[in-house]
């Protein structure tokens, strides 16, 4: 009685040879993951350890003119963000949806709107658009622009 055709045999044998193949070079690979990996000694930390400290130090005393500040203000404190403004006739829908109270669904009917009627004359023509109210209005007038 025979249970496979020759054919059958050599597809089986290749599998398996496949398989132990990929195995071996996974197990190589795991092996030699870390050749090139050089730990850090303790004199090497501390050092960098040392440099970082004193450059923060050094940024917390001066500003970008190098000028001293006083001790306890860092740089981070003076950031303030920039607001981006956006064209509402112009934008895409990745750019609308910047803009304070706007996901998704209102950047859609935005773009829609625009498509049927044209561009926006005024500001006041986004309250036509369902999801625009008064309060949202207000909080976009310093971001966008027709």
């Amino acid at each position: 009685m025979i249970l496979f055709t020759k054919r059958e045999k050599q597809v089986i044998i290749f599998l398996i040879c496949t398989l132990v193949a990929g195995y071996a070079v996974k197990h190589y690979k795991q092996a030699h993951l870390y050749d090139d990996f050089n730990p850090l000694s303790k004199v090497e930390k501390e050092a960098f350890k040392e440099t970082a400290e004193l450059t923060y130090k050094q940024l917390d005393r001066t500003d970008k003119t190098g000028l001293e500040q006083e001790p306890n203000r860092s740089v981070e404190k003076k950031y303030k963000p920039t607001i981006e403004i956006i064209n509402i006739n112009t934008a895409d829908k990745q750019d609308l949806i910047k803009l304070p109270k706007i996901g998704a669904v209102t950047a859609e009917r935005i773009i829609r709107f625009r498509d049927d009627f044209g561009s926006f004359e005024t500001l006041d023509d986004l309250m036509k658009i369902k999801g625009i109210g008064p309060k949202t209005l207000e909080k976009l007038k310093h971001h966008i622009t027709l």
